[in-house]
């Protein structure tokens, strides 16, 4: 029974911190461009641009003409876009070294798509705004009640334990599984998501979907770091009005 009462604020806190700190990782990486130069080398991205650039079918085989800059200016954009409701997708363009304007960047479907993604960032945005300030919430009444947060050790156990049961339900079920099940259910039926290396310039440059996998690992990293900080500011608080008391 003791277990059980100690789980319940320890389950409370991380259902409210983990949206949280989701969200400000999210705003921490977009910061950074989501660390793409270093994906860019880490994936070989201009090898698979190589390969699949000449063979695109929508006549625009002249990316290959483009730079590590302009996938990185690119990436850039996308990326700002989705966080400002698709805003100027449609009118992105990609240039050659030199300056010179190559084309527009997108197909109709993938600026769709584009926009499918911002609404949902935006949703999640939500979310992590709500339950940070649900949170900060939570800690004023426990400071105000006096009452002693949950011990470093059993937060970090609760963590701990979420994370391993969330990882190994993704390996069970497959990544390319939970990935494609994501997308069937929070995008429309009939918009599109998925597309050949050899109909998206979007796809090549980003090296879809292992690029989103390595996204994933910063996120995760990024996340677990503002975890750790908001938790220990809030046993720094605790403690201080603990001292304030005697």
């Amino acid at each position: 029974m003791t277990r059980v009462k100690n789980a319940i604020p320890v389950g409370l806190h991380l259902i409210l911190l983990w949206p949280a700190v989701l969200w400000l990782a999210w705003m921490a990486l977009f910061q950074i461009n989501f660390l793409y130069p270093l994906d860019y080398r880490l994936l070989n991205i201009p090898a698979t641009i190589e390969t699949y650039a000449p063979q695109n079918r929508h006549g625009k085989q002249n990316f290959i003409e483009t730079n590590a800059n302009e996938h990185a200016r690119l990436f850039s954009a996308i990326t700002k876009a989705i966080n400002n409701e698709g805003s100027g997708l449609s009118e992105l363009h990609y240039f050659s070294p030199d300056g010179r304007d190559l084309g527009v960047f997108l197909t109709v479907d993938e600026v769709t798509h584009l926009t499918d993604v911002s609404r949902v960032v935006d949703i999640g945005k939500d979310i992590g705004v709500l339950a940070l300030l649900a949170w900060l919430i939570l800690l004023g009444f426990t400071l105000w009640r006096k009452k002693p947060l949950p011990s470093l050790r059993s937060f970090a156990t609760g963590t701990a334990l979420s994370l391993l049961i969330a990882g190994i339900s993704v390996f069970a079920i497959g990544p390319m599984r939970v990935f494609n099940s994501f997308h069937r259910s929070v995008f429309p039926a009939n918009h599109p998501w998925f597309f050949y290396y050899q109909d998206s310039l979007m796809t090549t440059f980003m090296q879809a979907p292992n690029l989103f996998g390595l996204i994933v690992i910063w996120w995760l990293i990024t996340a677990c770091a503002f975890l750790l900080i908001l938790w220990g500011t809030a046993k720094a608080l605790t403690t201080i009005r603990a001292a304030q008391q005697r």
